[in-house]
């Protein structure tokens, strides 16, 4: 790293007081003394507490219903038909325009201790302004949370739909199916993506009002054949009693089971076990392998950048290790030098809500600014694939990577200089095949595949899966080993005896 002229925080830090969100009556769960040193019961805790939060991630073919479905769950109020609950969820003009989803959408569900559902009072047009009173009402209310990634289905959009498969690490995938059309190529992409990432799923076939019978009873049927396929290998179980949904929260997230559920977002047919299924699923925070514990040095990765009138540059993202609160000092990068530079964590917000500290698994917003002398952070210093990281773990930026892939699907062969776009979490840059084990590759082998970023290096960790794209051809792996600047040196210079 380039030295660089740092500016010491001068402020007096205080010990801070963490609230509990999910229960105002409850007493804080922190206590006074700083994060930093917390007692291991106090994180016993906490993670008790990460637990309530469950994010689902929604795909499927485009016109399937998924934007439709997500403002009816979360606003409480049925569909007209005509697209008036979908409005309520999309992010820009234009997708309210062409009713088609082109980003990421986030919405939340909350639910009491009894299990009813928190609705808030309508606050008339859905600007920034009234998501967030409605935001910070739900989580004052509720003891437990749902969090939905509203993806895209279009395939113009599939990088986008991946990103959030891959970088936002939701514990299900929900896949909406239209009961007229059946399971179309994308929802079979999509399927595709969550058996690769291992991320337990289920199927919900909406508008079955305006369904024929005949219809609909061919794509059920199509729906069971997919899931007791070889490629899927689960058990479909159709949703009709509370019973049924109840034996399917027993295996869903070890993944044996596949249920289906029958509604309609216009008549209300079918929701309430949806709901009572969502209410109750088990968090996978942990068992995903995706997180480390709170206690584990911070690791904060980015997937958004603002910059927001009197704060400042305000980055969102999701921790995927430790705890970070306000005044903490992190490294930032790497920047398209490869390099990181300081910077301290001014305020937190979490769910929109202001908090004092963030854990392990919660996606949040942190306003930040450069502890380097007289830089001040700009939108363009940003980019895809860019971290906040404790200083403890001294952290290196790498162009080079090995990782032990398996092709999904290829037309023909894959060789050396052969190149595909890389989706590892919350990076999405294109790679090439510097070195591979064997000579070529098809659909279905194995190999230990060297590849190196074309454009920036990035951080990476061992052991973290990358799915790697080009066309239709796609492909899984593992990373194995990252190659910093001094093994290329070593390596290159082997080369040349």
């Amino acid at each position: 790293m380039e030295s660089e002229t740092i500016v010491e925080d001068k402020e007096n830090v205080q010990p801070h007081c963490k609230e509990d969100h999910m229960d105002g009556d409850k007493e804080a769960i922190l206590g006074c003394s700083e994060v930093v040193n917390r007692e291991e019961e106090d994180i016993d805790a906490l993670v008790e507490e990460n637990m309530k939060n469950v994010t689902v991630a929604t795909v499927g073919n485009v016109d399937s219903g998924k934007s439709t479905l997500v403002g009816v769950l979360t606003k409480g109020a049925l569909d007209d038909g005509r697209g008036k609950a979908r409005a309520k969820v999309f992010n820009f003009s234009h997708e309210a325009g062409n009713g088609r989803t082109s980003s990421v959408a986030q919405e939340i569900m909350g639910f009491k201790d009894s299990g009813q559902q928190v609705i808030v009072d309508r606050l008339g047009a859905s600007t920034a302004a009234s998501r967030n009173v409605m935001w910070q009402q739900i989580v004052q209310q509720s003891r437990q949370l749902v969090t939905f990634h509203d993806l895209c289905g279009h395939e113009k959009y599939l990088k986008t739909t991946i990103f959030g498969l891959v970088g936002l690490c939701p514990d299900y995938a929900m896949i909406v199916v239209n009961a007229n059309a059946g399971f179309q190529r994308m929802s079979r992409e999509h399927l595709g993506i969550a058996l690769s990432l291992g991320i337990p799923f289920f199927f919900v076939v909406t508008k079955v009002d305006i369904a024929p019978p005949n219809v609909f009873e061919e794509n059920i049927t199509q729906l069971q054949k997919i899931a007791k396929s070889k490629a899927v290998g689960k058990t479909p179980m159709m949703m009709q009693t509370e019973d049924d949904v109840l034996a399917a929260l027993q295996d869903i997230s070890r993944g044996t089971v596949c249920p289906i559920f029958c509604l309609s977002n216009v008549t209300g047919e079918g929701l309430p076990l949806l709901k009572l299924f969502i209410q109750r699923l088990p968090s996978r925070l942990y068992e995903s392998g995706l997180f480390k514990q709170p206690s584990a040095p911070a690791e904060f990765h980015i997937d958004d950048i603002f910059n927001v009138n009197g704060v400042g540059i305000v980055v969102g993202g999701i921790l995927r290790a430790g705890s970070i609160h306000s005044n903490q000092q992190l490294l930032l990068g790497p920047d398209k030098t490869g390099h990181f530079r300081p910077v301290l964590v001014k305020t937190i917000h979490y769910k929109r809500v202001a908090t004092d500290s963030i854990e392990s698994g919660q996606h949040s917003a942190l306003a930040i600014r450069s502890l380097v002398k007289k830089e001040q952070l700009k939108k363009n210093m940003f980019r895809k694939g860019m971290v906040m990281v404790d200083a403890s773990l001294h952290p290196k930026a790498t162009f080079e990577f090995k990782a032990e892939v398996v092709i999904l699907h290829h037309a023909t062969t894959i060789r050396e200089r052969y190149q595909a776009m890389i989706h590892c979490g919350i990076i999405r840059q294109c790679a090439s095949v510097k070195h591979m084990s064997c000579e070529l590759l098809r659909t279905g082998d194995k190999a230990i595949v060297t590849f190196r970023f074309c454009y920036h290096a990035e951080y990476l960790n061992l052991g973290e899966t990358i799915l790697f794209r080009e066309g239709r051809t796609k492909g899984l792996g593992k990373v194995v080993e990252i190659l910093d600047e001094s093994s290329l040196d070593e390596h290159e210079a082997s080369g040349k005896r």
